[in-house]
C-alpha cells in the first residue's frame, strides 16, 4: 500500500465573478481526486488556466475572497486541513508545507537582508539558528554564505534568490514542498540547477508537487504526472508510462507540441483554452479535439482506470447517448 502524504478527495472550488452587474459562480476545480506518495516528485501539468495554481492555493489556503470551496477534503498527515482554523493552519503553512513561488524576484522583502529574512522564518536570532541557516544555504550549493547572508535581495541573481527560498524550506524542515513554475523567470542553465536541487530534496526525503506547463521538465524530473484541463483531471499516471503511451487526446497534443531530437514538425493545438466563464457541455476539451464524437459534446466522461493510467475520455469508456 502506498504511503501518501497528501490526499485530495472530491475537491470542487470556484469563484464568484460579476458579469453585466450580476454575480455568478463558476467552477475552477471540478471534483478533484488525487493522492501524492511520500518521497516523490509529482507533476501537475497543463496550459495556463487549467486550474493548477488554484489547486496549490487551495492546499495553502491562500485563495482570494471571491473564492468558495464547494466540497471536498484535503488530508495532510491524516487530518483535513480545510477544517482547520486559520491560526491552526498557520502552524502548518511555511513549516510542514512550504511554497517555492514562480517569481523569486517578488518573493523576498527588498528592505531586509537574507539573514534577517531567514531568521524571521526561525523566529529567533540565536547561534543555533544561524548554524541552521548556514547549513541550509550550503545544502542548496550557495557559496560565500557569509556574504550572501549580509546581502539584500536586489544584490542577488534570480537563481540565487530561488536557492535562498528553497533553503528556507529546508530550514523549516518542510515535509511537502509546492513548487509553482519555479524556473519560469530563470535562464536554461540556472533552471537545470534548480531542478537538480529538487531531485536532491527528494533524496533527502521531501515530497514535491511541481506545477509546470513544460512537459520536457516533467519527463526528466517527475515520478508521476497529472494532466489538467479547465479544472478537470484528464489523465494521471507514472511519468514513464504516460510519456511512453499517452492516452488522452489533450496529453497527446501537448506532447506533439514538444521539440524532438528527430526534428519532426511541431503540431499546434487548435483553438485556445476557454475562460472559466464559458459553459462547455460534455468533455471540456471537445471543441479543440480532433477525435471528438457526438457523445463528447453531450456527456462528460468520468475518470477511470485504464491500462495503469487514470484517464477521462470516451475513447476508453463505453456509453450510449
Amino acid at each position: 500500500m502506498k504511503d501518501n502524504i497528501l490526499e485530495i478527495k472530491d475537491l470542487s472550488v470556484g469563484f464568484n465573478i460579476e458579469i453585466n452587474n450580476v454575480e455568478k459562480f463558476f467552477y475552477a476545480l471540478n471534483s478533484i481526486n488525487l493522492s501524492f506518495e511520500k518521497n516523490k516528485i509529482h507533476a501537475l501539468a497543463g496550459e495556463s488556466g487549467c486550474g493548477k495554481s488554484v489547486l496549490i492555493n487551495t492546499i495553502l489556503k491562500l485563495l482570494p475572497k471571491n473564492s468558495l470551496i464547494k466540497s471536498g477534503e484535503i488530508i495532510f498527515n491524516n487530518q483535513d486541513i480545510l477544517k482547520l482554523k486559520n491560526r491552526e493552519f498557520r502552524k502548518i503553512r511555511g513549516n510542514q508545507i512550504s511554497l517555492i513561488p514562480q517569481d523569486p524576484f517578488m518573493s523576498l522583502n527588498p528592505l531586509y537582508t537574507i539573514e534577517n529574512q531567514m531568521l524571521e522564518v526561525l523566529e529567533g536570532n540565536s547561534a543555533e539558528n544561524i548554524e541552521k541557516i548556514k547549513w541550509a544555504l550550503n545544502e542548496v550549493k550557495i557559496k560565500n554564505i557569509d556574504n550572501v547572508l549580509k546581502s539584500y535581495p536586489h544584490e542577488l541573481s534570480g537563481g540565487m534568490k530561488q536557492r535562498v527560498i528553497i533553503a528556507m524550506s529546508l530550514v523549516q524542515n518542510s515535509q511537502l514542498i509546492l513548487a509553482d513554475e519555479p524556473t519560469t523567470a530563470l535562464d536554461v542553465s540556472v533552471s537545470n540547477s534548480i531542478l537538480n536541487l529538487l531531485l536532491d530534496l527528494k533524496e533527502k526525503g521531501k515530497t514535491i508537487i511541481l506545477i509546470t506547463h513544460d512537459l520536457s521538465i516533467v519527463s526528466n524530473y517527475c515520478d508521476t504526472t497529472t494532466i489538467m484541463y479547465l479544472g478537470d483531471i484528464v489523465e494521471s499516471a507514472d511519468s514513464s508510462k504516460l510519456f511512453k503511451n499517452p492516452m488522452h487526446p489533450y496529453t497527446n497534443a501537448l506532447l506533439k507540441a514538444l521539440p524532438t531530437k528527430r526534428g519532426e514538425r511541431l503540431e499546434n493545438i487548435k483553438g485556445q483554452i476557454s475562460p472559466i466563464t464559458d459553459i462547455i457541455s460534455g468533455c471540456k476539451f471537445h471543441p479543440r479535439c480532433n477525435m471528438a464524437s457526438d457523445v463528447c459534446k453531450m456527456k462528460k466522461p468520468f475518470l477511470c482506470n485504464y491500462d495503469c493510467h487514470k484517464v477521462s475520455c470516451w475513447l476508453y469508456q463505453k456509453t450510449s447517448l
